[in-house]
């Protein structure tokens, strides 16, 4: 059997279990850490789950939690060795995931570079065996279930982790963000030196500059297109700028956006191949790449007022812009790669948000004038106001759940609302969520059973959606000081809450559907972010005190304090990669590194 961790029993974690790493290549009659207590030939004459078909197995197992399939490990060696055989327990975990993070998490892996594999799980095993027999696997379906549930187990089996510089990069100036690649393989800075400035990362593991993006005026933003191919940097001046990487993997321009005045945001589309800039000239603008790799510019949106807002769709064919003239508009785009303007929202104050529902069918926008509007898009393309939400103060949010049926606000008067979109087509409130202040946020779970609320009484709430279709309040985490974000992790297992109190606050979800306190993390000045990362498995926190914090599961289930970094001065967040071993965190003004996480004995 390949590994070099303690396979320790932790089935009863509602975390991640500790397995075998055989891969199902060699049977064996040993399961986290225990032999199997009854012998196959004996179970055989008491029970005929042996009997059925492996198809039938499968999808018996997929109404299984971690735990329960790990307790069958231990009882039969049939069992043992057919969960292995067909990584029942990597799959199972996997699900808990929604489709489109389940994408996101396949998309991140670089398939077709077997060495940069190897980088991803050689920091938390010195198992080479165990590397090479995963990764003749990654031609096969179930390749990114087997591989990130093997590297989050692998990472659990570490209290602390070492942390060490692999490069520092340097400006003249302020940094103001540093963002990683979906595939963890190249970071972008932005800076106030007017520039900014992209690094890639080797199959040696060392990091080297591949393209300095030059603005006139200092660079508040740069981002990665959602494939990792192209970055979009925006400066405090007129101009939005596209990189691209070339076949010898350096960046060069590809295009140039100009506006007559500020830009306030940009973004891609979630196929990367359009782009939408918004601007303080009352215009936002569409590019569009070419299938000769070019960009142009397609299309000038007109508004009334400053252009805050734009949105695409999560199929990329659908637009939402907001003004400071009290109107959102959306844009649909042609089958022949034009874009239709097709409705214009009004409302009589300030749109502070606008989103599409995770479908496309449905757009809302949340505004001053205390109402949120629904639209929907009918069977001849066109849009329609279907609903009005009422609030008696501004709605400050509005937020569709993964499975677009349901909505949450979230408002000045102190309330919550979970609207569902009925079978008759109308849309109803199925619960008001009450807190003592005004309500900053209300987000749902990513299998839409949970909703999450923030508001200025210094609480945040969780509600979860019963059986019987009531919502039940389930939990109230207190600070002594604002609340600064709270966000579900991305398997809706945990919960985790950032305070100006200097705590940031994680609970979790047990099997009787309560919510419970899993772990503190202390600093001694306000946070300013706490997130977890894409797998899970780890939180990372940003303080105001000078300090970043790793915290993450341990092999018994317990979250602890894996890492700490320092930096002089606040810093904006500490970023991870993709990976899970790579952090990023300015440590001056105006310079950062890139740490690497690794295996601690």
């Amino acid at each position: 059997m390949y590994s070099d961790v303690n396979h320790s029993d932790i089935a009863g974690s509602s975390s991640l279990p500790a397995v075998s790493t055989s891969l199902g290549e060699e049977p064996s009659g040993v399961s986290a850490g225990r032999s199997v207590a009854v012998p196959e030939k004996e179970i055989e004459k008491t029970a005929l789950l042996h009997d059925l078909p492996e198809e039938l197995t499968l999808k018996i197992f997929r109404f299984l939690e971690l735990r329960d399939i790990v307790s069958l490990q231990r009882v039969s060696t049939h069992l043992n060795r057919f969960i292995k055989n067909e990584h029942v327990l990597a799959k199972t975990w996997y699900r808990r995931f929604s489709l489109s993070h389940q994408y996101q998490l396949k998309k991140s892996l670089p398939l077709e570079d077997k060495e940069l594999l190897r980088n991803w799980l050689r920091p938390f095993t010195k198992d080479q065996a165990l590397i090479e027999l995963l990764i003749k696997h990654r031609k096969a379906v179930y390749f990114p279930a087997l591989f990130h549930f093997t590297k989050a187990r692998l990472m659990s089996q570490y209290e602390k982790y070492n942390v060490d510089t692999e490069v520092v990069i340097a400006h003249e100036d302020r940094v103001n963000s540093a963002t990683f690649s979906p595939d963890g393989s190249h970071l972008v800075t932005a800076s106030e030196d007017a520039t900014a400035i992209i690094h890639g990362q080797g199959t040696d593991g060392t990091w080297a500059k591949k393209g300095v993006i030059s603005h006139q005026g200092g660079v508040r933003s740069a981002l990665f297109s959602v494939d990792g191919h192209h970055v979009l940097t925006v400066s405090w001046g007129c101009t939005a700028k596209i990189y691209g990487q070339k076949i010898d993997g350096f960046w060069e321009e590809e295009s140039i956006i100009s506006h007559d005045r500020w830009i306030n945001t940009a973004t891609f589309s979630a196929d990367s191949r359009h782009l939408v800039t918004a601007s303080m000239d009352k215009t936002a603008k569409i590019c569009v790449q070419g299938d000769d790799g070019s960009w142009e510019e397609k299309l000038t949106i007109c508004h009334g007022g400053w252009v805050h807002l734009a949105t695409f769709s999560d199929d990329s064919r659908h637009l939402v812009t907001a003004s400071y003239d009290n109107t959102a508009k959306i844009l649909c785009l042609r089958d022949d790669g034009s874009w239709e303007e097709k409705v214009t929202i009004s409302h009589n104050y300030l749109i502070r948000s606008a989103a599409f529902s995770a479908d496309g069918s449905y757009v809302v926008t949340a505004s001053n004038d205390h109402t949120a509007k629904i639209y929907g898009q009918k069977i001849d393309g066109s849009w329609e106001e279907e609903s009005i939400i009422s609030h008696d103060q501004w709605v400050n949010s509005v937020t569709f759940s993964t499975d677009s049926r349901h909505l949450v606000t979230a408002s000045m008067d102190k309330t919550a609302r979970i609207c569902v979109h009925r079978d008759d087509g109308s849309w109803g409130e199925e619960a008001v969520i009450f807190h003592k202040g005004n309500v900053d946020s209300a987000t749902f779970s990513l299998d839409g059973r949970h909703v999450l609320t923030t508001s200025g009484d210094k609480t945040a709430k969780i509600f979860s959606k019963k059986d019987d279709g009531l919502w039940k309040e389930k939990c109230t985490i207190s600070h002594d000081y604002d609340i600064r974000s709270a966000t579900f992790s991305p398997d809706d297992r945990h919960v985790v809450t950032a305070g100006n109190d200097g705590k940031a606050k994680i609970y979790g979800l047990k099997t009787d559907g309560s919510w419970v306190k899993k772990a503190i993390i202390s600093h001694e000045g306000p946070l300013k972010t706490a997130t977890f990362s894409a797998d899970g498995g780890l939180v990372v926190t940003t303080s105001m005190d000078g300090t970043g914090k790793i915290y993450g599961h341990w092999s018994n289930g317990s979250w602890v304090e894996k890492a700490v970094v320092t930096y002089s001065g606040p810093a904006k967040s500490t970023a991870l990669s993709a990976n899970g071993h790579h952090l990023v965190s300015p440590f001056r003004l105006n310079a950062l590194r890139i740490y690497k996480l690794s295996m601690n004995h």
